[in-house]
């Protein structure tokens, strides 16, 4: 690699209705947090549709 290179990752974090809605650098739209099977058990949610957890999301991003 050429010359130095620094990131420096944007994100904010709003919670709507016991969801987490992330805006991540420069993109409009956020990404909504959620429970799904095991974890959805482990923290009691009952309601609503299953979304993918930050967990989900770490295991894709290493796995790719």
């Amino acid at each position: 690699m050429a010359g130095e290179f620094e990131y420096i990752s944007h994100a904010r974090l709003q919670y709507r209705d016991g969801l987490r809605h992330a805006w991540l650098g420069d993109v409009p739209e956020p990404v909504v947090y959620g429970v799904q099977g095991k974890l959805r058990e482990y923290y009691g949610v009952k309601e609503g549709r299953p979304l993918a957890s930050t967990l989900d999301h770490i295991v894709a991003a290493v796995a790719g």
